[in-house]
């Protein structure tokens, strides 16, 4: 099944491109919320780069969060765009669980991933990963640190904890205290979720679950938007 993944959830996009021979392509780059800007250029390098047309493909799949609300959008609409245009089926992943497969740890470890989710909150969730079979042990959540990394040590007791990912760094203190781990260079350093993780989370979850319904596929915000409606102020009754 030739599958082409989209992930735009972050600041790194990422396009990958898998072959039915198992041959991967891809193209990553780095962007401020313009992701709309160059994402079909990047996906027309990466088909390019695997030999191959928009004809051959078999299988859409994308990111649906959490992550940027914008860039979420421009992920999920190309994507979208393109199941139906081509009539392919498509599969919305998270990108909690797609970065759970890029930390590199001991198959018995559960894998923490942590992701930004700005203004001092973020996302984070656990998985057991073995092999290409995830299990979700902790579901995602949005909230202050110290709440959201108490919440996942009470799910999971005192089993052994990897982490990873952007909001790695900026915890590093506080993730050793709450989750026994201190974290290494790599693990902070793992910013976005490789090609080869992507790929993987899309084809498992395709062969699992099948595919995602076109018309009801959202993005998965997790939190609550910035722009709210400004509160009206009650007009003054009439006295009579």
């Amino acid at each position: 099944m030739t599958t082409l993944c989209i992930d735009t959830a972050t600041e790194y996009g990422t396009v990958v491109v898998v072959r039915d021979d198992g041959a991967l392509a891809s193209a990553r780059w780095r962007s401020q919320a313009r992701h709309g800007e160059n994402l079909f250029g990047h996906i027309e390098s990466a088909l390019a780069d695997a030999r191959i047309g928009r004809e051959a493909l078999s299988l859409i799949g994308v990111n649906i969060g959490p992550g940027r609300f914008t860039s979420l959008r421009v992920g999920l609409g190309t994507a979208k765009g393109l199941a139906f245009g081509l009539g392919l089926p498509i599969v919305g992943v998270s990108s909690l669980a797609v970065l759970a497969r890029a930390i590199e740890c001991d198959r018995d470890y559960i894998r923490v991933p942590v992701m930004n989710g700005y203004r001092g909150d973020v996302f984070a969730a656990a998985y057991l990963i073995r092999g290409a079979a995830v299990e979700e042990l902790a579901a995602p959540i949005f909230g202050p640190p110290d709440v959201v990394f108490g919440e996942i040590r009470e799910q999971l007791g005192d089993r052994p904890v990897s982490v990873g990912g952007e909001g790695v760094r900026p915890h590093a203190e506080l993730i050793e205290s709450e989750l026994g781990v201190q974290p290494d260079e790599a693990q902070m350093a793992l910013q976005a979720p490789t090609p080869g993780a992507i790929a993987a989370e899309v084809q498992y979850r395709f062969r699992t679950a099948g595919p995602s319904d076109l018309d009801s596929l959202e993005p998965n915000y997790l939190r609550p938007s910035d722009a709210k409606l400004p509160e009206q102020t009650p007009k003054p009754g009439r006295s009579g």
